[in-house]
C-alpha cells in the first residue's frame, strides 16, 4: 500500500481536475460522462457478478439508465413540474425487465440483480443532473461541490487515521482493513474540510451554519456507508477491486462508491432546507 501512494495521489489529482472541468461545464459534459460511468460501472458489476454465476442484463440496464438520466434533466421539471419523471423511468424499467424475463427465460435472479444495479448506478447518479441546477444554475455548481468535498475528505481522513491509529475492526466480515478509528478519522476530517470550505465561500450557500454542520456529519456517514456497500459487493464476488480503471485506485466503482450515496442525500437535504 505504501508503494502505491505516489500513484494514488497523482491519479487522484488528474481525476479531480477532469471532474472539476466536467462539473464546471455543466449538463452538456455531465450527461455524456454519466453515460460513460454507467457503461463502465455496469461492466464492472457484470464481471463481478459473473464470478458467482449471476447474469446481469447490461443492455437493459444501459437503456433504462439512459432513460432515467434523460428524465432527470432539470428542464423537464421546470416545464412539467407535476410529472414525477424519475418515478416514471423506474416504472418503465420495471415493466421492461418483467417483460424481458417473461420472454427470455424468467431468470428472477438476473431480474433482481439488474434492478439492484439500476438503483445503485443510474438512480443515484441521476441526482447529479438535478444538483447541478439546484437551486439554480449559478449556485448549482457550489451545491454539487458539497458531496464531492465530503466524500474525498472522508476517504482521505479514514485512510490516514486507519493507517496510523487503526486498532479495532469496523466490519471485519465485510472489509477487514477498515477500523473504527479510521471511520472516526474520516468523519472528523470531512467535518473540518467542509467547515473550512464553506467558511471560504460561505456567502454562496443558501443554508445556515447549523444546517451545514448537519450536512457535514450526514454526508460523511453516507460516504462511509457507500464505501462499505461496495466492499460488501466485492466480498460477495470474491474480488479485491471492482476493476482496473485508475492506477493505484482499482476500478471505477471503487472511486465513486461514496458518491453514489452522498449525491442523493445532498439533493434530499437541499430540497428539505431550501
Amino acid at each position: 500500500m505504501k508503494d502505491d501512494l505516489p500513484m494514488r495521489v497523482l491519479s487522484s489529482l488528474v481525476g479531480a481536475g477532469l471532474l472539476l472541468l466536467v462539473l464546471w461545464a455543466g449538463i452538456p459534459l455531465i450527461l455524456p460522462t454519466l453515460f460513460f460511468v454507467l457503461w463502465l460501472g455496469g461492466l464492472e458489476l457484470k464481471e463481478m457478478l459473473a464470478r458467482r454465476g449471476i447474469g446481469l442484463n447490461q443492455p437493459l440496464l444501459f437503456l433504462g439508465g439512459g432513460l432515467l438520466f434523460l428524465f432527470s434533466l432539470p428542464q423537464l421539471y421546470w416545464h412539467f413540474p407535476q410529472v414525477p419523471w424519475r418515478e416514471v423511468a423506474l416504472g418503465l424499467f420495471l415493466m421492461g425487465s418483467f417483460s424481458y424475463e417473461l420472454l427470455r427465460g424468467a431468470d428472477l435472479t438476473r431480474f433482481a440483480f439488474t434492478l439492484l444495479a439500476f438503483l445503485y448506478l443510474p438512480w443515484s447518479l441521476g441526482y447529479v443532473l438535478l444538483l447541478r441546477e439546484t437551486p439554480d444554475p449559478g449556485l448549482g455548481l457550489w451545491t454539487l461541490s458539497l458531496p464531492l468535498v465530503a466524500s474525498f475528505a472522508t476517504d482521505t481522513g479514514a485512510y490516514f487515521a486507519g493507517r496510523f491509529f487503526g486498532r479495532h475492526k469496523l466490519a471485519p466480515e465485510i472489509s477487514p482493513g477498515k477500523t473504527l478509528e479510521g471511520s472516526m478519522g474520516g468523519i472528523l476530517f470531512s467535518f473540518l474540510a467542509l467547515l473550512a470550505y464553506t467558511a471560504l465561500v460561505r456567502e454562496v450557500f443558501p443554508f445556515g451554519l447549523l444546517e451545514l454542520w448537519l450536512f457535514s456529519l450526514l454526508l460523511s456517514l453516507a460516504a462511509q456507508l457507500g464505501d462499505l456497500a461496495e466492499s460488501m459487493l466485492k466480498r460477495f464476488a470474491g474480488v479485491k477491486d471492482s476493476g482496473r480503471f485508475l492506477p493505484g485506485h482499482g476500478g471505477l466503482l471503487d472511486r465513486i462508491d461514496s458518491l453514489l450515496f452522498t449525491f442523493p442525500l445532498t439533493y434530499f437535504l437541499v430540497v428539505l432546507f431550501t
